[in-house]
């Protein structure tokens, strides 16, 4: 991140880049000092002094220091948005919204400087940050601020849902009137009368619940995803079974492992006598004559040992 901060928006999560230039950020002055003792540490080789050298004149530019504050600002904005859009409970009409919402805040990063670019501006201008002395470094060139956001921007533009089919759905979960209503019911094959009816005490009562009064129609904008956020949970879970340890398990066995861990409910709330019942019932305990019986094996004994085992 060092050689060039612009890498922190790769492939990982953004959460984990914000708090890696935070950190940056917050331990500047001892990132500073730390490579500067380094550079002329005699127990170090002259090529490892070197490069501690090179990474204390980039960070302790003025150049890497605007680049810093820049990344700190949008990363803050887009790590909020990450965990927005992990929530289970998002429907596509928040994600919308929501993604509109950081559009226009990295848009108003144009014109007003966000906090941690007013205070690299600041510091830039003082030539000095955190007791650190900036000095500039020619080799380094600025990230174009503008060009930066704009590319922010389309990028998360492309996020939202653009051709006509996406559009559809979403203007259809934006209930208008009962003809609206009679047309979704027979799109997604509900409850015409049972939604007209919890549509009607929406309108007579505003404070209705609309999960309660509509609970089919509640489910289907639940059933949208929104993120990728599930099956990362999902890859991790996955992960966390098949060890090393367990990679014999079979896809059959791994996915019923992830469906109780996902599904199942809580220990002190399973009830295992029906399980318990079914498993005598099939003949798998080890007493049962019908299965076949485990052979104990004598452990096998090498000569050359005992008489190390005696001193033992």
């Amino acid at each position: 991140m060092f050689l060039k901060v612009g890498r922190v928006l790769d492939v990982r999560w953004v959460k984990s880049s914000s708090r890696a230039v935070k950190v940056v950020w917050k331990m500047y002055e001892g990132l500073c000092n730390h490579f500067l003792n380094a550079s002329s540490d005699p127990n170090r080789d002259s090529k490892t002094r070197a490069k501690y050298s090179g990474l204390r004149k980039r960070l302790a530019s003025p150049e890497f220091l605007l680049d810093l504050g820049l990344m700190c600002d949008c990363l803050n904005e887009l790590s909020v948005l990450s965990n927005i859009l992990q929530k289970r409970s998002l429907t596509l009409i928040q994600f919308h919204q929501h993604i509109n919402r950081s559009i226009r805040v990295l848009t108003s990063l144009k014109d007003l400087k966000g906090e941690y670019l007013t205070k690299a501006t600041n510091a830039t201008n003082n030539m000095n940050f955190k007791n650190i002395t900036l000095e500039k470094n020619s080799k380094l060139i600025n990230i174009n601020q503008n060009q930066f956001l704009t590319s922010l921007v389309d990028n998360l533009k492309a996020r939202l849902l653009d051709n006509e089919q996406d559009i559809s759905i979403l203007q259809d979960m934006q209930i208008i009137d009962v003809n609206e209503i009679k047309r979704l019911c027979k799109r997604f094959q509900v409850n015409k009368n049972d939604a007209i009816n919890g549509f009607r005490q929406i309108i007579d009562d505003q404070t209705v619940s609309f999960k309660n009064v509509m609970p089919e129609f509640y489910n289907l904008v639940q059933t949208f995803p929104c993120s990728t956020a599930e099956f990362e949970r999902g890859f991790s879970l996955m992960n966390n079974i098949c060890t090393k340890l367990r990679s014999t398990l079979t896809i059959k066995h791994l996915a019923s492992l992830m469906f109780i861990n996902v599904n199942g409910p809580p220990l002190d709330e399973w009830e295992p006598k029906s399980y318990i019942s079914s498993w005598l019932v099939n003949h798998k305990t080890a007493e049962d004559t019908r299965t076949k019986k485990n052979v104990n094996k004598k452990p096998e004994t090498r000569e050359e040992k005992k008489s190390i085992w005696k001193i033992l």
